[in-house]
């Protein structure tokens, strides 16, 4: 599946909204994580990067939409700005309540990668915010 178009790209920033599909979080961990390294965070965090994104859009992908009424659209967001490199992950669905009876391993090893993270749920979605310190280019 390719990866939708961009709905903003500028020099340090890039944002895309595609489908909440395992295809497009797959594609999508790859193309972060070289705009990680065109934008000079060393390959080992942009490692980090790569499987931190990849698990905040899985999560999207299996949670975000369950009953299939909803949009089941994700928003991606990569910005390089202030000696920071920052991804944010963000859906329009609903939070479920209740323990999974898979998974749930995502959110801790997001936050064992990435060094700054923080999520936000709100009846009209969640966002998934990562960062990481990056020199400038």
């Amino acid at each position: 599946m390719p990866i939708d178009e961009p709905v903003r790209q500028t020099a340090d920033e890039l944002t895309l909204e595609v489908a909440a599909v395992p295809a497009q979080a797959a594609a999508l961990r790859d193309l972060l994580a070289k705009w990680a390294l065109d934008h000079g965070l060393p390959r080992e965090l942009a490692d980090d990067l790569k499987l931190t994104a990849y698990e905040a859009m899985t999560n999207v992908v299996r949670h975000a939409y369950p009953d299939g009424t909803d949009a089941n659209l994700m928003t991606i967001t990569a910005a390089h700005e202030d000696g920071r490199l920052e991804i944010t992950v963000a859906d329009e669905g609903r939070w479920r309540d209740g323990r999974r009876a898979e998974g749930g391993r995502g959110l801790p090893i997001i936050r064992a990668f990435a060094p700054e993270v923080s999520v936000t749920s709100t009846p009209t979605g969640t966002r998934v915010r990562l960062a990481w310190p990056c020199p400038a280019t």
